[in-house]
């Protein structure tokens, strides 16, 4: 047990994918608490109802140019209705239009977290690096990549 949990106010935007992606999220914020957080990511079929759990289920883009535009219209209704002041990601796919519409149309604060499922980079970390105001990797081959990064200590996985 944390004894040194934290407490965020503003309104937090929580978006990754299913499996791994979400498993290093939530080991990410063990020991903070959020008063208002809601949940971003497309519907696998594997998230159970949580109890006080706002999840909202985008559609997976599957790098189809339509589906891509579909998950960013989506993304954009989301961001206007919940505004959140802060977005903290671990990607994949389905988080990008959040968080690059969050960054450039509501000045979000992005915090992304690479995936250590693999050293080389994801092409979501390519993509949304330039719009992070905290980029987290885990792997020390990912700084070459990634110059700005913060190093974790210890894996996620």
């Amino acid at each position: 047990m944390n004894n040194c949990n934290q407490a965020e106010n503003r309104k937090v935007c929580l978006a990754y994918s299913a499996g791994g992606h979400y498993a290093e999220l939530i080991k990410a914020l063990d020991g903070v608490e959020f008063s208002n957080v809601y949940h971003v990511t497309f519907d696998s079929g594997h998230f159970n109802k949580e109890h006080g759990c706002n999840r909202f289920f985008l559609t997976h883009p599957r790098k189809k140019v339509g589906r891509t535009l579909l998950n960013a219209i989506e993304a954009l209704r989301l961001l206007y209705k919940q505004r959140p002041k802060i977005i903290i990601s671990t990607g994949a796919d389905v988080t990008v239009p959040t968080i690059i519409l969050g960054k450039l149309l509501f000045g979000c604060k992005v915090i992304f977290i690479e995936s250590a499922g693999d050293i080389t980079p994801t092409l979501t970390g390519k993509i949304v690096y330039r719009f992070c105001d905290l980029f987290i990797v885990q792997w020390l081959e990912h700084k070459k990549h990634y110059p700005n990064a913060v190093l974790c200590e210890g894996l996620l996985l």
